[in-house]
């Protein structure tokens, strides 16, 4: 449907939480605290460090990790188990992977009801107020506070449809 915004199902964003929790812990032997769950209105970036990565199966879009450059700095060392004074490619890579790990626990915590989902590789993006579309798709927005920092989740998931579906709505038009 053109110019549509295709709704995000609230089942689609417990799976992260979960799995962000679970790794953060592991990875930093930090917890973390969830804030409220709102609608993102912007496209743009709010943070300095975003990891981007894709979903595709039965459902499919984006979720982005956002970070300051302080945060991220303080998870990588946390990661690493050594001071991490600059962004430099370890740091990078380890910010890059949790962002990983988190998303690739999600998908398996989606469980029978969506057992074929893959992920795309993460993509690292720095600077702040970069435009990330997601097209139709509403993004569900959720910070996750911790001693390191925040990171502000965005989560755009839509399940695809198929031939077969759009044939048996019988909503075709000319």
């Amino acid at each position: 449907m053109e110019g549509t915004v295709e709704m995000l199902k609230a089942e689609f964003v417990n799976p992260f939480l979960e799995a962000a929790c679970e790794v953060f812990e592991t990875e930093t032997g930090a917890k973390l605290q969830k804030g409220p769950i709102s609608v993102q209105k912007s496209s743009l970036t709010s943070q300095e460090v975003s990891v981007l990565l894709g979903i595709t199966g039965e459902i499919h879009g984006q979720v982005i990790y956002g970070i300051s450059t302080k945060a991220a700095k303080r998870i990588a060392s946390a990661m690493i188990g050594r001071n991490v004074p600059l962004l430099d490619e370890l740091a990078q890579s380890a910010i890059s992977e949790l962002g990983n790990m988190i998303t690739g626990l999600a998908t398996v915590k989606f469980g029978e009801s969506y057992s074929s989902l893959a992920i795309t590789p993460p993509t690292l993006i720095i600077g702040q107020k970069v435009l990330i579309s997601t097209i139709d798709i509403q993004r569900l927005y959720v910070v996750l506070m911790s001693e390191f920092g925040d990171i502000e989740v965005s989560i755009a998931l839509k399940e695809r449809v198929s031939a077969e579906d759009i044939l048996a709505s019988k909503k075709m038009a000319c």
